[in-house]
């Protein structure tokens, strides 16, 4: 299972980058390869609330049906994903003096068992996280102004 992690120092409170950040609604805002995100049942805000995402990493769009486990306002989110390949991701938020510190985690099965395993080696795992990294400077462009 690949592992990919990213982090970033965002010059603005926490409470203000968790509003944009951890509403799930608006991660087509500031995600590269999240292009529309659908909450299905709760608030999008509660564990146990569900979503339905649309996601193009690579060439191709791919849906993918999330289920939220942790979410603490301010400090950090869990979901887990599933579809086109499964997953969880970790999105947390510390303070750094007076910037916020946001680390991005995400553990994913890839697709079509060992050759896709030897895909993510070979190229998916560093496409997925160039997209990671690449939304994370949209999202400290977005709240730094």
């Amino acid at each position: 299972m690949p592992r990919l992690k990213a982090a970033i120092d965002i010059d603005a409170p926490r409470e203000h980058v968790f509003a944009l950040a951890g509403d799930l609604r608006k991660r087509p805002e500031w995600t590269t390869f999240v292009k529309e995100t659908t909450i299905t049942s709760g608030d999008g805000s509660s564990p146990g609330s569900t979503d339905k995402t649309i996601a193009k990493i690579g060439p191709t769009k791919h849906k993918w049906d999330g289920t939220l486990l942790e979410f603490r306002p301010a400090e950090e989110y869990v979901r887990r994903f599933g579809g086109y390949f499964t997953g969880e991701e970790r999105l947390t938020f510390t303070p750094n003096g007076n910037a916020t510190r946001v680390e991005w985690k995400v553990d994913y099965t890839p697709p079509f068992g060992i050759l896709g395993k030897f895909g993510a080696w070979f190229m998916m795992a560093r496409i997925y996280q160039n997209e990671i990294e690449a939304s994370l400077e949209n999202l400290k462009a977005a709240l730094e102004v």
